[in-house]
């Protein structure tokens, strides 16, 4: 299985199902991020899931790389 960092790198460059990967890993922490007075907000979740989309993009690979 690919680590986290070979998945962003393959999102950024365009691949589809690296960019699902990360959101499934992810998707447990974006939905207790959209949960308000214990209930699940659709909106927000949608809106931080996109958010997250933009974060992996924007993310600097070089600066982590070796």
């Amino acid at each position: 299985m690919p680590g986290i960092m070979d998945l962003i790198k393959a999102a950024q460059h365009g691949n589809e199902r690296a960019m699902e990967t990360l959101i499934r890993q992810f998707e447990p922490l974006i939905i207790k991020k959209s949960c308000l007075f214990g209930k699940l907000d659709e909106d927000c979740r949608q809106h931080l899931t996109l958010e997250f989309i933009l974060a992996v993009h924007n993310f600097d690979l070089k600066r982590f790389e070796k």
